[in-house]
C-alpha cells in the first residue's frame, strides 16, 4: 500500500506537468504569434465622412496691367500669402485590402493677398487681390502603408472667387475699379491620413491648383493666378473606421516599432519664394512682394528617442536645392523699376516633437533655425538718373511646420512635411530692401539604422 501511494505522489504531478507543458507552449506560440503578427487590412475605410482644416495657402501671379494713366506693370509672379480655412466631406470605398478610392467635396476660404504699388514721376498705380471663397470636387485613391495610415493623391476642378481692386493716377488724370471674377481651374495634390482614435482621423494635404487666364474686361488687366494651399484636417467617419480583427486599440493592431535611432533619407517636392521689396530711388518709389515656383530636391537626416508609447522627440537638419525666380517691373512715361530675385540653396536645423496616434505612425511639429542664399537684381530709371543692383546675400530665419511620418516596411519609412520659413530683411542697395519668405512641401523617404525591436 505504501509503494502504491508513493507512485501515485509521483504520478499525479508528473501527469499534471505533462497536461500544462502543451498548454502553456500553445500560449507563448499565440503570444508570439500576436507580437509577430502581420498587418491585418480590415475594410475599415469605407464609408462617409466630414472634417475641418486649416492651414497656408501661397499666391504667385502673372499680372500685366496697362488700362490706366499710361503706367504698364507687370508682375510675374506677383505673390501674397494669407491662411486658409476647409470645411469638406466625402465617401471612400475600400476596393482592396490596401487600396481605396473615392470622392469629396471641399468649401474654402482664405485671407491671401497679393498687393503691388510704386509712383514715378506723378504717376502712381496700386493692384490688389484676394482669393477668398473657393470650391473644389475631386477624386481620390490611395494606399494604407498600414492598417492605420493612407497615402493618397488627389485631383480634380477648382473654382475660385478673386476680389480685385486697383488704381492708377497720371497728372490729373485718374482710374480706379473693384470687381469679383470666378476662375476655374484644375487641383491636384497629395496628403497623408491616420487614424487616432475611434472614427476620428487627422490629415495633412498639399494642393496645386492652376487657374484659367483671363483679361478682366474693362480694365487692361491680364490675370493668371495659381494657388499652392497646405492644410491640416480633422476628419470623423460615420460609423467609424472599423476595428482591427484583434483589438478595438489602434496601438494593438500593428507590429511594436521602436523609434529610436539614427535616420537618413531624401525628398521631394515644390516650394513658393515670397520676396516683399521696397525701393526708393530719385523720386521713385515700388512696393510690392513678388513670387516664384519651383520644385526642390533635399537630403535630411537626424536622431529620434521614443520617449514612450506615444511620445517621440529628436533632432535632424536637411540641405535644400530650389530656384524659384520672380520678375517685377513697373514702366511709365517718367521712368520704371524691374526687380528679379531667385533663391537658390537652403539648410535648416531643427528639433521636433511628436505624438504617436499609432504605433506606425508619428504627427510631429518641427521648428529651428533656417538660412538661404538669394540673389537679387533690378533696375531703376527716372529721367536721365538709372541704378542697377545686384547682389548675392546670404539671410538668417526661422522655420516651422507639420508632418506624418509612417513606417512602411522594415526601417523604411515615409514622410509629407510643411514648412514655413521667415528671413531677415536685407537691404540690398541704398534705398532696396528685401524680405524673403518660403512655404515649400516635401513628400521623403528615409531609413533607420538598428533594429526595430518592440517598445
Amino acid at each position: 500500500m505504501r509503494n502504491t501511494i508513493s507512485r501515485t505522489g509521483w504520478l499525479l504531478p508528473l501527469a499534471t506537468l505533462a497536461l500544462a507543458m502543451p498548454a502553456h507552449a500553445q500560449m507563448q506560440d499565440r503570444d508570439t504569434e500576436i507580437a509577430q503578427a502581420p498587418f491585418t487590412y480590415a475594410p475599415s475605410w469605407t464609408g462617409f465622412y466630414v472634417g475641418g482644416g486649416l492651414g497656408m495657402a501661397a499666391l504667385n501671379n502673372r499680372i500685366v496691367n496697362n488700362g490706366g494713366g499710361g503706367v504698364v506693370t507687370s508682375i510675374d509672379g506677383a505673390g501674397g500669402q494669407g491662411v486658409l480655412a476647409t470645411i469638406y466631406g466625402g465617401v471612400d470605398y475600400q476596393v482592396m485590402p490596401r487600396a481605396l478610392v473615392g470622392a469629396l467635396v471641399e468649401g474654402a476660404y482664405s485671407n491671401a493677398q497679393t498687393q503691388a504699388n510704386a509712383s514715378i514721376a506723378g504717376v502712381s498705380a496700386n493692384i490688389s487681390t484676394q482669393p477668398n471663397w473657393g470650391f473644389a470636387a475631386m477624386m481620390r485613391a490611395g494606399i494604407l502603408a498600414n492598417p492605420n495610415t493612407l497615402l493618397y493623391a488627389s485631383v480634380g476642378y477648382a473654382g475660385q472667387n478673386f476680389r480685385t481692386t486697383g488704381n492708377a493716377q497720371a497728372g490729373g488724370a485718374f482710374a480706379s475699379f473693384a470687381r469679383d471674377d470666378w476662375f476655374n481651374g484644375v487641383t491636384f495634390g497629395t496628403g497623408v491620413e491616420a487614424r487616432l482614435s475611434g472614427p476620428w482621423a487627422a490629415k495633412l494635404e498639399y494642393r496645386y491648383t492652376q487657374f484659367e487666364s483671363r483679361t478682366l474686361s474693362g480694365t487692361g488687366l491680364s490675370y493668371a493666378p495659381s494657388y499652392h494651399t497646405t492644410r491640416v484636417g480633422l476628419t470623423y467617419r460615420f460609423g467609424g473606421l472599423g476595428e482591427s480583427a484583434r483589438d478595438s486599440d489602434t496601438m494593438s493592431a500593428e507590429r511594436p516599432v521602436d523609434w529610436t535611432g539614427i535616420y537618413i533619407g531624401g525628398a521631394g517636392g515644390g516650394s513658393v519664394a515670397l520676396n516683399r521689396f521696397n525701393a526708393n530711388f530719385g523720386g521713385a518709389n515700388a512696393s510690392m512682394t513678388d513670387s516664384g515656383q519651383a520644385l526642390l530636391g533635399s537630403v535630411f537626416g537626424g536622431y529620434d528617442w521614443h520617449m514612450s508609447d506615444r511620445a517621440v522627440i529628436g533632432f535632424m537638419g536637411d540641405a535644400t536645392w530650389s530656384g524659384p525666380q520672380s520678375a517685377a517691373s513697373m514702366n511709365g512715361s517718367g521712368g520704371g523699376v524691374s526687380l528679379f530675385s531667385r533663391t537658390n540653396f537652403s539648410w535648416s536645423a531643427l528639433a521636433r516633437v511628436g505624438f504617436l496616434p499609432t504605433r506606425s505612425t508619428l504627427l510631429y511639429a518641427a521648428a529651428g533655425y533656417t538660412g538661404e542664399y538669394v540673389t537679387t537684381t533690378g533696375n531703376a530709371y527716372v529721367g536721365g538718373a538709372s541704378a542697377d543692383i545686384r547682389r548675392d546675400d546670404y539671410v538668417n530665419g526661422w522655420t516651422v511646420g507639420p508632418g506624418i511620418e509612417t513606417m512602411v516596411s522594415g526601417n523604411w519609412s515615409t514622410r509629407l512635411e510643411y514648412r514655413y520659413s521667415q528671413f531677415e530683411e536685407k537691404q540690398v542697395v541704398q534705398g532696396a530692401s528685401v524680405q524673403p519668405t518660403m512655404h515649400t512641401i516635401r513628400a521623403g523617404l528615409s531609413y533607420k539604422f538598428g533594429p526595430t525591436p518592440a517598445k
